[in-house]
C-alpha cells in the first residue's frame, strides 16, 4: 500500500507537476524576453535612412533615437491601451463566427487598397530579382542561361555588360537552398504571368488573410474568450506592418502562414481519438510545414517548436504513439527539403554544390558593417566564397575563426557586447514598421506612388504613421507581457499542466516559436522583415493579455460594488 502511494505520488509529479513547471520556466523566459524588447521599444525608436528625398532611395542605413520616452509617446501608449479594451468589449458582444468573416474581409481589403495604390511594376529588391530571373529562364526553357560559363566574370556578351545582379548559377552556387523560394515565383509567374509583381503580392495578401484565420483558431486553443478573441480583432485591425507585409516580393509570408497552418493541423490532429486519423492528420500537418520550409528556410525554427509543443502534449495525454509518428514525420519533412535543390540541378544539369555554409550567416550575425546595424548583411560570405574558390571546408573555417575573433572580444569587453547586442536587438525589434515600409517602395510604380502610396511613405503621413506604429509597438510588447502573466498565473491555478493535449500544444508552440525565432535572430543575420512574423505570433497572446486585463477590472468592480 505505501508503495503504491509512493509510486502514485512519483507519477503525479512526473505526469503532472513536472511538465506544468517545464512550461512555465519557458513562459517565463518568454516573459524575459518580452519585457527587454517592451524596455528597448521604450528607449529606441530605429529609422531608415534616405539618400534623398524622393522615394525608392530609402536605404538600410539606420538612425537610432535613444532617450527617455515624450509625455505624447506616453500619452499615446496609454490611449491606445484604453481604446483597444474599449473596443475588445464591443467587438466581444458580436457573435464570434462574424467578427471572424468581418476581420477576415478587413484584412483583405486594407491589403488591397494598399497594393493598388503602390502599383508596383517592378521590384528592385536584389534576392527578389535573382528569383525572378531564375524563374523566368525556367519559364522561357533558356537552360543555357544556368550555365556555369554564362556571364561568367569577364564576359563581354551585351546582355551580360552592366548585369546588376549574379548569373542564375552564381546565385545557386552561393546559395542552393533559395531552390525553394525560386519554385513559389515560378508557380506565380507560371498562373498569372512573368514578373507579374501585383499577382505576387495578391498571393501573400490571401496567405496572410488565411494565417489571421489560423492564429484565430490556434488564439481558441490558447484559451481566448469571446473577450479575448474581440481583442484579436481590434489588434490584427490595427496592425499595419502585418496589413503592409504582403508588399515585400519575396515568399516570406506564404512560407509563413503554411508553416503555421501545418502547426494548426497537427493540433488538430492531436485531439482526434481514432488512432488511424490522428495520425494521418499529423503526418499531413508536417507536410504541410515541410511546403512552408522549402518556401522559407528559417522556418525550421516553427517546426522545432512543433516538436517541442508535441512532446509537452503526448506528456500529458499518454497518447505515447503520437511522438513516434510526430518525430518520423519530421525527419520526412527535412529530408523532403532538399528536394528543390535536386530537381533544380536535374532540371537545369548543372551542380551548384554545397553554397555558403550555415555558419557564414552566424558570422554575419556577429559582424559589424561600416554602413549598417550590427549583425546585418556584409560581404564576408561572399568573399570568403572568392578567396576559397568555394571550398566549402575552408569557408567554414574562416566562419570559426570570426566567430571565435568576435566571441572573445565580447568576453574581452562586455561594454562592446553589449552595445553591440543591443544595437542589433533595436534594429530587429524596434523599428516600428518591421521594414514594410522600406520594402513597399523598392521599385517602380505604374502611378509613380502617387495618393495613398506617396502619403504614407514619404508624405505628410508618413510621421504620423511612423509615431502610430511606434506607439503600436510598444503596446503590444506590454500586453504580451501582460499575457504570459496571465498565462503563467492560470497554469499555476490548474491541479495538472491542461485540460487537453490541444491547449498545452498551442501555449508552448506559440511560446517556443517566439523563443526560437528571438534566439535565432540574436545571433543569425539580422533584419527587421525577419522578426516580423515572430512579432505577429504576439498578437494572440497580447488579446489574452486584454482578457486577463478585462477579467481584473470585472473583479474589482465585483469587489468593490
Amino acid at each position: 500500500m505505501v508503495r503504491q502511494r509512493k509510486a502514485h505520488k512519483e507519477q503525479s509529479f512526473f505526469g503532472c507537476v513536472l511538465p506544468r513547471w517545464l512550461v512555465e520556466i519557458a513562459l517565463g523566459l518568454q516573459v524575459a524576453i518580452v519585457l527587454l524588447l517592451l524596455a528597448l521599444s521604450i528607449c529606441f525608436t530605429v529609422t531608415f535612412k534616405r539618400a534623398s528625398p524622393q522615394l525608392g532611395s530609402i536605404t538600410e542605413q539606420v538612425d537610432y533615437h535613444f532617450g527617455a520616452p515624450s509625455i505624447a509617446f506616453l500619452l499615446g501608449s496609454i490611449l491606445l491601451c484604453g481604446l483597444i479594451v474599449v473596443l475588445a468589449v464591443v467587438v466581444s458582444k458580436l457573435p464570434k463566427r462574424w467578427a471572424l468573416i468581418a476581420l477576415l474581409a478587413y484584412v483583405m481589403l486594407m491589403q488591397i487598397i494598399w497594393l493598388t495604390s503602390l502599383n508596383l511594376v517592378s521590384y528592385t529588391y536584389q534576392d527578389s530579382r535573382s528569383l525572378m530571373d531564375a524563374a523566368d529562364i525556367l519559364l522561357k526553357g533558356d537552360l543555357g542561361q544556368f550555365s556555369e560559363s554564362y556571364c561568367a566574370s569577364g564576359a563581354t556578351q551585351a546582355e551580360c555588360v552592366g548585369r546588376s545582379i549574379p548569373s542564375a548559377y552564381s546565385y545557386f552556387s552561393y546559395y542552393p537552398f533559395q531552390s525553394g523560394p525560386m519554385l513559389w515565383y515560378l508557380i506565380v509567374f507560371a498562373l498569372f504571368g512573368t514578373d507579374n509583381i501585383l499577382a505576387f503580392q495578391i498571393v501573400s495578401a490571401v496567405s496572410i488573410t488565411a494565417l489571421v484565420a489560423v492564429l484565430w483558431r490556434l488564439g481558441s486553443l490558447l484559451g481566448l474568450d469571446e473577450r479575448g478573441h474581440g481583442a484579436f480583432v481590434v489588434l490584427v485591425s490595427m496592425c499595419v506592418p502585418l496589413l503592409m507585409f504582403s508588399a515585400f516580393v519575396y515568399p516570406n509570408a506564404v512560407g509563413f502562414f503554411i508553416a503555421i497552418c501545418g502547426a494548426w493541423v497537427i493540433a488538430e490532429g492531436l485531439r482526434l481519438q481514432k488512432v488511424w486519423l490522428s495520425a494521418l492528420t499529423i503526418v499531413v500537418g508536417f507536410l504541410i510545414c515541410g511546403i512552408g520550409t522549402i518556401f522559407k528556410t528559417t522556418y525550421q525554427i516553427v517546426v522545432l517548436a512543433v516538436l517541442v509543443a508535441v512532446v509537452f502534449a503526448v506528456w500529458n495525454s499518454r497518447r505515447i504513439w503520437q511522438l513516434p509518428v510526430s518525430v518520423a514525420s519530421a525527419l520526412v519533412m527535412y529530408a523532403s527539403s532538399k528536394l528543390p535543390t535536386v530537381w533544380l540541378q536535374i532540371r537545369t544539369g548543372e551542380n551548384f554544390g554545397k553554397g555558403l555554409p550555415m555558419l557564414s550567416w552566424i558570422a554575419l550575425g556577429l559582424g559589424n558593417p561600416d554602413t549598417r546595424p550590427p549583425g546585418w548583411w556584409s560581404k564576408f560570405s561572399l568573399d570568403a566564397f572568392y578567396q576559397t574558390g568555394n571550398d566549402y571546408a575552408l569557408q567554414t573555417q574562416i566562419s570559426k575563426d570570426f566567430i571565435r575573433e568576435r566571441v572573445m572580444g565580447f568576453m574581452e569587453s562586455p561594454k562592446e557586447g553589449l552595445r553591440f547586442f543591443l544595437g542589433k536587438l533595436a534594429s530587429e525589434w524596434s523599428e516600428p514598421s518591421f521594414m514594410t515600409s522600406l520594402y513597399s517602395e523598392i521599385g517602380d510604380s505604374a502611378r509613380h506612388f502617387s495618393g495613398l502610396g506617396s502619403f504614407l511613405l514619404i508624405g505628410r503621413g508618413s510621421e504620423i504613421l511612423l509615431r502610430y506604429e511606434n506607439v503600436f509597438q510598444t503596446v503590444v510588447y506590454l500586453l504580451a507581457l501582460v499575457g504570459l502573466i496571465g498565462l503563467i498565473h492560470s497554469m499555476m491555478r490548474e491541479k495538472a499542466i491542461g485540460d487537453h493535449a490541444s491547449q498545452i500544444y498551442a501555449r508552448v508552440l506559440v511560446c517556443a516559436s517566439f523563443i526560437g525565432g528571438f534566439l535565432c535572430y540574436l545571433f543569425w543575420e539580422a533584419k527587421g522583415i525577419y522578426t516580423l512574423p515572430f512579432f505577429i505570433l504576439l498578437l494572440p497572446v497580447a488579446a489574452y493579455g486584454i482578457q486577463s486585463l478585462i477579467c481584473f477590472g470585472n473583479t474589482i468592480r465585483v469587489r468593490f460594488s
